[in-house]
């Protein structure tokens, strides 16, 4: 049974993402417990990684990220 959070979830990953009352995050957050999926800045992809745990990289002194191991590993190989 889909309930109002699979259906927004479902409108973000096809890209249709709209402003949320703080409620309706917390609601959409709990249901993906431990917490929100954090998505590479790079591909969009789940890192499979938290906040604390981020991989970024350092470009001309800015700091990009998050990023997924597979773009970290592409990205340092063309700076490189």
């Amino acid at each position: 049974m889909s309930d109002w959070r699979d259906e927004e979830m479902k409108r973000r990953e096809a890209g249709q993402v709209r402003a949320l009352s703080q409620d309706a995050h917390a609601a959409i957050n709990s249901s993906h417990y431990p917490g929100t999926r954090q998505l590479c800045a790079e591909c969009e992809e789940p890192t499979g990684r938290c906040e604390e745990d981020s991989i970024t990289i350092e470009c001309d002194d800015i700091e990009y990220g998050p990023l997924c191991e597979a773009c970290r590993d592409r990205l340092e190989g063309k700076a490189k």
